[in-house]
């Protein structure tokens, strides 16, 4: 495995990756058999992929590419993690599985050079789009930039009220913040007002709980905690000002 990740190229890759395939399917033997450590067969898989992804880039360069490269491409697509909710922002992505379109509207001058899916901050396996709209078909993976850094927008148009109606606070997750623009007569868009998204505590209410209630409840044990020598009188007011910041704050993530 390690000559043929050092060695495969752009004439022998698809043999290579052929043979890459051989062997991993005999490390896995040797392993199960008891002839092969964990170690070593990490070691194994690792090489295995690096070929992989060898194999990809090169397979590029064909005039006629092999489909077993677009399939093998698609496996070893990026998970993009994203901050928002499929459920709430886009529930007919994984219902009915809608196409949306979906751009990233940040480093336009750049090259993309990763193909991803994108996944949501739920714990919902369903919380992911794996869908993608493309010229002649449906691909499984979109072009995105690597190397991400800073801060890194996706754009999903043509959304509509609709997916809003039918968004619902999954996992606790509310409205998100909403920015209302008016175009004027020469068509320059202008900001005219931001809407706030929805915070923890108005949330926790609509799920059945009373913020006001649970805030008092906590402030409670937080006394009796003083008063028995458990936290300092400081200890207490500090714990007691970051629940009552935890309730009136966003649900998403936020720098």
């Amino acid at each position: 495995m390690m000559d043929l990740h050092k060695d495969i190229n752009q004439k022998n890759f698809r043999e290579y990756y052929h043979d890459a395939l051989q062997h991993r399917e005999e490390l896995q033997s040797l392993f199960n058999l008891g002839y092969l450590n964990l170690q070593n067969r990490a070691h194994g898989e690792w090489l295995f992929w690096e070929i992989c992804r060898k194999a990809i880039k090169f397979s590029h360069l064909m005039k006629e590419r092999a489909e077993e490269f677009y399939d093998l491409e698609n496996i070893l697509a990026s998970k993009y993690i994203c901050n928002f909710s499929v459920f709430q922002a886009t529930p007919d992505a994984w219902a009915l599985d809608q196409l949306f379109t979906i751009v990233p509207v940040t480093r336009l001058t750049e090259e993309p050079t990763e193909r991803a899916t994108l996944c949501d901050i739920t714990c919902d396996s369903d919380g992911q789009i794996d869908k993608f709209v493309d010229l002649r078909d449906v691909k499984q993976a979109l072009e995105l930039h690597g190397g991400i850094s800073d801060s890194y927008y996706l754009a999903i148009p043509l959304v509509g009220a609709y997916q809003e109606s039918l968004g619902m606070n999954h996992n606790l997750l509310g409205s998100v913040n909403e920015a209302h623009f008016l175009v004027d007569a020469a068509g320059r868009p202008h900001l005219d007002k931001v809407v706030r998204g929805q915070n923890l505590g108005q949330v926790l209410v609509i799920a059945g709980y009373d913020a006001q209630g649970l805030l008092e409840g906590f402030q409670q044990m937080v006394t009796t905690a003083e008063a028995q020598g458990k936290i300092s009188p400081e200890e207490g007011s500090s714990l007691a000002g970051l629940f009552q910041a935890t309730l009136e704050a966003y649900t998403y993530l936020e720098d």
